[in-house]
């Protein structure tokens, strides 16, 4: 089973090691020639439970991507396409060349596993390849890119994988579609994570976006780590409110959720206490959020559904005036 990993941040970089040093036939496409020529020439090192392994991992810069007619393998070889891509990219660096080089590394057989926080993706990567060739992760994993060839494995999770449409809906062999998951979920599960499946990505997904919902935006414009945000009422009110619209977004929309999602949500908090949610190191870092594939999201399937949700659109528009110039326009 070929495996290509497009996308060298934290999470693309850990489970390229973690699967590499299972003997996993996996090559790694990332942002620069940089990056690329530093995971070429030094390894890909993984640091977990206070020993560090160097993974042998062939690697690419996007560019390289692009006028490349197959990936080698970890021998050098012709690899030919990719059976699985492991899309790691934040949404916003989804770009159309981007969606397009994917496609072309799946091919008419390949499928496309796409880790992406919020929502919109599937729709757009829908546009360059069978809709029923898209799949979707959401892991709790912990991870920390270190350096461009260096990754920290900081926290153990779960992750949960399942084609993006409603099971029934494939125009797939039943029979090769569960092979090719299997096949997937044993490769994870080797490398040592805790893998499911599911054919109801749809409500797993929702139920992530509706905690990332809260927390990000939240610790993004106070400043704060995940474990600060519970610690006053003011705060808790936040949450609270922000919270149950998404969840009556979801609900007008049909997609269940999580009765427990409160606890949920401070668990997390909880669990994640020391960690800078994404958006809060971009923010920090002056650099456009995913504030429009989250909230934004969940603001245009409202609009859609005419539900009012004063709570998120006020902070959705502070975070918006809180990216850097240049970025794109607010939510209408």
């Amino acid at each position: 089973m070929k495996i290509v990993c497009v996308g060298a941040g934290s999470i693309g970089l850990l489970v390229t090691a973690k699967l590499a040093r299972t003997g996993a036939d996996i090559a790694l496409v990332a942002h620069s020639a940089e990056q690329a020529d530093a995971l070429n020439g030094g390894g890909l090192i993984l640091s977990e439970s206070g020993e560090e392994t160097v993974c042998d991992v062939p690697a690419l810069s996007f560019e390289e991507l692009e006028t490349a007619q197959a990936l080698p393998d970890r021998n050098g070889d012709d690899g030919g396409g990719a059976d699985w891509v492991l899309l790691t990219v934040k949404q916003k660096h989804l770009t159309e060349r981007l969606l397009q080089a994917v496609s072309r590394l799946a091919g008419e057989k390949g499928r496309v596993l796409c880790f992406q926080n919020g929502i919109g993706h599937v729709e757009r990567l829908a546009a360059h390849m069978p809709p029923d060739a898209i799949y979707l992760a959401v892991t709790t994993e912990g991870a920390k890119r270190l350096s461009g060839n260096r990754v920290a494995h900081t926290g153990e999770g779960i992750t949960r994988i399942g084609p993006a449409l409603d099971a029934g809906n494939s125009s797939f062999s039943p029979q090769n579609a569960e092979f090719a998951q299997k096949m997937l979920e044993n490769a994870l599960q080797e490398a040592g994570f805790r893998t499911f499946l599911s054919n109801q990505m749809r409500e797993v997904v929702w139920n992530k976006l509706l905690l990332n919902a809260v927390i990000n935006p939240l610790t993004a414009l106070l400043r704060i780590r995940n474990g600060e945000l519970p610690e006053t009422n003011i705060r808790r009110g936040l949450m609270r409110g922000l919270l149950d619209e998404g969840i009556a977004v979801a609900n007008a929309a049909g997609i269940a959720t999580r009765g427990d999602l409160w606890e949920q949500l401070l668990d997390l908090c909880a669990r994640t206490a020391a960690n800078s949610s994404s958006m809060l190191q971009d923010l920090s870092g002056g650099r456009m959020t995913e504030i429009d594939w989250i909230n934004g999201a969940i603001l245009e399937n409202a609009s859609r559904l005419q539900l009012s949700l004063p709570l998120h659109e006020t902070i959705y528009r502070l975070v918006k005036a809180a990216e850097p110039s240049g970025t794109p326009e607010e939510h209408p």
